[in-house]
């Protein structure tokens, strides 16, 4: 059975990802700075930046999902967000190394790219965001996510682990979508997401995903549905809220603004929960 690590085993999506995991016969450990709000496996009290603990949590493991940090800017002061967040990812990946964990997988955002929590949004250089999009973090969350990538590729060029990194969109954890409708009032809130999003299941399924693919190196994934989060169209939503913003080829309807062709191709991946499948499109629930 193999053992796997999980940070922020406490949060929403650790929870999400730690039973998936193991009802896919994987030993998990989880850690995490505040108790689990239901215990699905064994949990350590872990505070990442303090390194100890993640070396005794890691010996003899398989691989590690980490996904502890703060979860969006203004949860606390900014040099604190950026500084927990770039610490313990620090720790958590030069653990890894050191003792020798064959795969790391770790949360990272569609805020790297920079538009989510910036001040004011700009237009994109094209629709969807592909994982080769310029990142122009102004923010310390979105920041502390490109540092993640970056101490991810620094670690793969000494060592033999291999690092996959997630660019998750905005994480729906409703399974019935109940509280979307609310939302479609006013699609420029939060338009940094480019109206994309992906259901909490089907981001646990892309960390397991991303533990099993044959891989070597380090790797970006966008993880996101395939279609947007609201009723119009997306052509009709980008000329009305950033015109002029080039769309590739192939990209009609009501395309989600994260291209995972690439997590498609590579990892296998396919979102099976859209919100279509719970929701009409004037809001009310399909029975």
């Amino acid at each position: 059975m193999p053992r796997v690590v999980v940070t922020g085993g406490s949060g929403r999506l650790g929870q999400h990802a730690i039973s998936h995991l193991m009802e896919h016969g994987y030993e998990v450990l989880s850690l995490d700075i505040v108790p689990p709000p239901a215990k699905l496996c064994d949990s350590w009290l872990c505070d990442l930046r303090r390194s100890g603990d993640l070396y005794e949590a890691l010996t003899g493991a398989d691989a590690a999902i980490h996904l502890g940090a703060y979860q969006a800017p203004n949860l606390a002061p900014d040099c604190e967000t950026f500084s927990n967040n770039v610490t313990a990812t620090y720790n958590v990946l030069k653990a890894v190394v050191d003792l020798g964990v064959p795969r790391v997988v770790c949360a990272s955002s569609i805020a790297a790219y920079g538009f989510l929590y910036a001040p004011k949004i700009w237009a994109p250089e094209y629709l969807p965001l592909d994982e080769a999009h310029p990142c122009r973090p102004q923010d310390p969350y979105a920041l502390s996510k490109v540092f993640g990538e970056q101490l991810a590729d620094s670690c793969t060029r000494y060592s033999d682990v291999t690092m996959v990194s997630l660019r998750f969109s905005g994480v729906n954890f409703d399974p019935a979508y109940r509280e979307l409708p609310r939302r479609w009032a006013d699609p420029g809130v939060r338009m940094g997401t480019f109206w994309s999003y992906v259901d909490a299941r089907d981001a646990a399924v892309a960390c397991r995903l991303a533990l099993e693919a044959p891989l070597s190196g380090h790797h970006v994934f966008n993880i996101a549905a395939p279609t947007s989060r609201y009723p119009e169209p997306t052509d009709e939503l980008v000329r009305r809220y950033i015109p002029g913003t080039q769309i590739k080829e192939g990209y009609s309807g009501h395309w989600g603004g994260l291209d995972v062709t690439k997590a498609g191709k590579v990892l296998g991946f396919t979102a099976a929960h859209v919100w279509r499948d719970y929701l009409n499109p004037d809001g009310s629930p399909k029975t």
